[in-house]
C-alpha cells in the first residue's frame, strides 16, 4: 500500500511539473509571436527569455507566497503591500534587462519598449496564472462540496432506512410473541415468513435501487404476517398491475406506508376493519395508492404525523427530487395515501423478479390467507 501512494504522490508531483513546463511553453510562444521584434521571431525569442526570469518571480512569488499567506487568511493590506512590493522589484527587473539589451550587438537596438510598457507583461502573466489557479481551486472546492453534500444523504438515506428495520422487526415479533403464547398453528409460518423479510433486510435492502417485483413481494409477505394476526377481522385488497417487471425502485420505500396503515388503522378498530391496496405502473409512473378504515374517534394517536410518513417524504425528497407527488388526507373514517413517482427502468432483463410474484404479468391480486 505504502508503495502504491509512493507512486502515485510521484505521479501527481511529475503531472504537475510537466503542467507547469507547458504553461511557460505557451506563454513564450505568446509573447514571441505576438509581442515579438517586428519581424523577426528569433529576436523576439532572445527577448522574452531575458524577461523570463521576471515573470517567474511575479508568478510564483504571487502564487506560492502573498496568496496563501495574506489573501487566503483575508490579510489585505499586507497582501496588496506586499503584491506592490513585488511588482517594484519587477520594474527593477525590467530596468535591467533594457540596460541588457541596450549594450548587446545593433542586432537588439530598437528591440526594447519603454520601462512602463514592459512592466505590464509581468502583471499580464501573473493575472493569467492567477486566474487558472483561481479556477481550479473553485473546481476542487465545488468538487469536495458535492462529495461532502452527497455523503450526506447518503448517511441520512442510511439512517432513515435503517429507522424502519427495528421497528418492523419490534411489530412482527410482537405477533410471534402473540402467536406462541396461543400456541396457534401459524407460529412456524410466521418464523418462515420472518426470515424471509430479514433476509431483504439485511442483503438486499442495502441496494440503491431493486426491482419493484421484490418491493411487491416484501409488502406480500408483510400483509400475509399481519393477515395471520388480525384473521377475517380485517378484509384487504391488494392488487398490482402494469410494467412492474422492468421498473427499479429505491428499497423499502412503500412498507412505512403499509405499516401505518395496520398500524393506526387495523390496530385501533374493534369491528371489521379493511384496507386496499392498488399500484399500477405505467409509462415509467408508478400511481400508488393506499386506503385504509381508521377510528376517527380516537385522537390519541395522529396518523398523518408519524415517524414513518416523515420518514417516507423525507426519502423521497432525497432520492427522487421533483420527480413524485405524495398527498395524504383523512377523510371522515379512511385514511389516504396517493404516490405518483416517476421510476427507473431496468436495463437488463432480471429473471430473478419474475419468481417473487408468480401471477399474471399484468395483473397481480393477491389472496390473504385464512386464518382460521
Amino acid at each position: 500500500m505504502s508503495v502504491k501512494l509512493k507512486y502515485a504522490g510521484k505521479k501527481k508531483v511529475f503531472q504537475r511539473v510537466l503542467l507547469h513546463i507547458l504553461f511557460w511553453i505557451c506563454i513564450v510562444c505568446y509573447f514571441t509571436w505576438g509581442f515579438g521584434l517586428g519581424a523577426n521571431v528569433k529576436l523576439g525569442f532572445y527577448n522574452v527569455l531575458l524577461y523570463l526570469p521576471g515573470h517567474m518571480i511575479m508568478t510564483y512569488t504571487l502564487l506560492y507566497f502573498l496568496t496563501p499567506r495574506y489573501l487566503v487568511k483575508k490579510k489585505y493590506i499586507a497582501f496588496f503591500t506586499g503584491l506592490l512590493l513585488l511588482i517594484l522589484v519587477c520594474f527593477c527587473y525590467a530596468v535591467l534587462a533594457n540596460l541588457t539589451i541596450d549594450v548587446l550587438p545593433d542586432s537588439f537596438k530598437g528591440a526594447t519598449l519603454n520601462t512602463g510598457q514592459n512592466i505590464l507583461p509581468f502583471i499580464h502573466v501573473a493575472g493569467i496564472a492567477f486566474s487558472i489557479k483561481f479556477l481550479g481551486n473553485w473546481n476542487r472546492q465545488k468538487q469536495m462540496t458535492i462529495e461532502a453534500q452527497h455523503e450526506q444523504v447518503k448517511a441520512e438515506l442510511e439512517l432513515l432506512k435503517a429507522q424502519v428495520h427495528p421497528h418492523f422487526l419490534f411489530n412482527t415479533l410482537n405477533n410471534l410473541y402473540s402467536f406462541t403464547l396461543e400456541q396457534s398453528e401459524h407460529a412456524p409460518e410466521i418464523v418462515l415468513k420472518l426470515s424471509h423479510l430479514l433476509r431483504f433486510m439485511i442483503y438486499e435492502s442495502r441496494e440503491a435501487q431493486i426491482p419493484l417485483a421484490k418491493e411487491i413481494s416484501l409488502l406480500q409477505s408483510y400483509m400475509e404476517l399481519e393477515q395471520l394476526r388480525y384473521g377475517n377481522r380485517l378484509d384487504v385488497s391488494f392488487v398490482c398491475g402494469g410494467d412492474i417487471d422492468n421498473r427499479q425502485i429505491a428499497p423499502l420505500l412503500l412498507l412505512p406506508f403499509v405499516e401505518n396503515a395496520y398500524k393506526h388503522g387495523a390496530s385501533h378498530q374493534i369491528d371489521l376493519c379493511w384496507i386496499s391496496f392498488n399500484l399500477a405502473v405505467e409509462d415509467g409512473i408508478m400511481r400508488f395508492k393506499l386506503i385504509n378504515s381508521f377510528d376517527a374517534d380516537d385522537e390519541k394517536k395522529d396518523i398523518q404525523g408519524g415517524v414513518g410518513l416523515q420518514n417516507c417524504r423525507r426519502r423521497l425528497e432525497l432520492i427522487y427530487p421533483g420527480k413524485y407527488s405524495l398527498e395524504t388526507r383523512a377523510e371522515n373514517d379512511v385514511f389516504i395515501v396517493s404516490l405518483d413517482l416517476q421510476l427507473e427502468s431496468n436495463r437488463q432483463q432480471n429473471k430473478e423478479s419474475e419468481s417473487y410474484i408468480n401471477q399474471s404479468p399484468t395483473l397481480y391480486d393477491m389472496e390473504m390467507p385464512d386464518s382460521r
